[in-house]
């Protein structure tokens, strides 16, 4: 079969006739999800990508998103370039080694409150070609970008210069804290690698901080300075991105037994939720440390090049490294304190921040068991505003937070552009806004307080529902 003929087929809306079409159900598509046997689905088709990824210039790019449906992502990320139209063209294909594989069935929902598959998306989709308001606000945000003259990512004198900011930061705290044994630095620096770690470690995780690889991976393994790995948020952290809320109970039930969505099976401790979810998060970092190292081990096909598990564990060797020699100058027990109010204090706000989700924005997927009848309605675009919400500055300590965090409290713009470089987030959320009250599609931006007043209303409502 042509291409021509393929691609003439998965325009039709015939989803039944499975004599025209060569199905692909998403349980296989999530098979092929590894650098060595990659596909990804665009628009209803699956390609086969495993020769292609060694021949893009940043193929690192891919790794998350292989195994999964990446129409929203993948357009997004090339707003200057109409490459949907490139995967049309025979050639294209045939020169970059891209294989055809089959269509993708999206006649069902793929996660059901009994599955435990972590990996597991659930699916609203509709093609990219009829969602007039992601092509409207595409096009509007290119145009602001030609303009204004601004580029998606920072220039390699701008990420030196945040790469600096945030490592000089980091030096100082981590001399105050593990050498002069400060209590209020430990907080401090449980802060502050919280927000490195969002401003650059996972903005290089989702491409959109440097062009510069090296730069970029140094930039990464703060997150793993941390006491995190950056290669476990990467995969885990780029589902959630594809179809949000999806991989999300994952990222938090494996550590806080909490029911957010609905499809989660109640249990009886989920009534008391409200109560000890903010004890439950002040562990995290502490199970965290070491379950991500183990989770990195466990999952060793997703790793590249040797020397990305190399950063890691001496990453992870620094860090260690800085808890003994302060045992060493104040005692066993005074570093363990340390810490363990490190930890908590990274918890806290980590979760503060990155928790920041108005309970509005749950009320499309995660309140609903069966969410078939919203194929074909809601599309990928749609889907990242209704469960994303914003919040703004009150106060000059806010505002230092939203520059120090990565202005991820453009929460909206973030997931529509995940390869934007921060500050282009607060630019462009005008735009967004004004497309979003023009399609009608409710755009969330109230205060810090508010969000997460709303949340804890949420989670105390999915535990009364037990």
């Amino acid at each position: 079969m042509t291409t021509y003929e393929f691609l003439e087929i998965a325009n039709t809306d015939d989803d039944d006739n499975f004599e025209k079409k060569n199905f692909i159900s998403y349980e296989e598509l999530k098979k092929h999800s590894t650098y060595s046997d990659g596909w990804i689905a665009i628009d209803g088709i699956v390609y086969d990508v495993t020769s292609f990824i060694n021949e893009h210039p940043f193929g690192d790019t891919f790794r998350g998103i292989l195994g999964t449906d990446c129409s929203g992502l993948f357009s997004s990320a090339h707003i200057h370039v109409n490459v949907e139209n490139l995967l049309k063209n025979e050639r294209y294909l045939k020169d970059n080694n891209i294989n055809l594989v089959g269509y993708l069935c999206t006649n069902k929902d793929n996660l059901h409150k009994d599955d435990d598959d972590k990996y597991l998306d659930r699916i609203v989709y509709k093609k990219l070609n009829n969602d007039k308001f992601w092509l409207e606000l595409k096009s509007r945000v290119k145009q602001y970008l030609i303009d204004n003259n601004e580029l998606t990512h920072y220039s390699l004198k701008e990420g030196i210069m945040y790469l600096l900011y945030h490592s000089i930061i980091f030096l100082s705290l981590s001399y105050i804290t593990w050498m002069n044994g400060s209590v209020l630095s430990s907080i401090l620096l449980g802060f502050h690698m919280v927000c490195a770690s969002a401003s650059m470690s996972h903005m290089v995780a989702h491409f959109g901080f440097t062009k510069n690889q090296l730069l970029g991976f140094i930039a990464l393994h703060f997150m793993d300075l941390s006491g995190f790995s950056w290669l476990e948020w990467q995969i885990v952290h780029q589902t959630h991105h594809n179809q949000p809320h999806s991989s999300i109970d994952y990222q938090t039930n494996q550590y806080i037994p909490i029911r957010i969505h609905k499809y989660v099976k109640p249990n009886g401790h989920h009534k008391y939720q409200y109560l000890y979810f903010w004890i439950g998060i002040l562990f995290y970092h502490l199970r965290a440390f070491p379950m991500s190292t183990i989770w990195l081990i466990k999952n060793r096909e997703f790793i590249r090049y040797k020397y990305e598990i190399i950063g890691h564990f001496f990453s992870k060797f620094v860090f260690i490294s800085l808890i003994f020699y302060c045992g060493y100058l104040h005692g066993i027990w005074k570093a363990l304190m340390l810490l363990i109010i490190y930890s908590i204090s990274f918890s806290f706000f980590a979760f503060i921040l990155l928790y920041n989700n108005h309970e509005e924005t749950h009320n499309v997927l995660s309140l609903n068991e069966n969410i078939n009848p919203y194929h074909n309605k809601f599309s990928w675009a749609e889907i990242q505003v209704r469960t994303s919400g914003n919040w703004y500055p009150t106060n000059w300590i806010l505002s230092f937070i939203e520059f120090h965090y990565g202005y991820f409290n453009y929460h909206i713009e973030h997931h529509l552009f995940p390869s934007f470089k921060p500050i282009l987030l607060k630019k462009i959320s005008p735009i967004v806004r004004n497309v979003c009250d023009k399609y009608d599609i409710p755009y969330i931006s109230t205060t810090f307080i508010e969000v997460h007043q709303s949340f804890q209303r949420h989670i105390k409502k999915m535990g009364l529902e037990v």
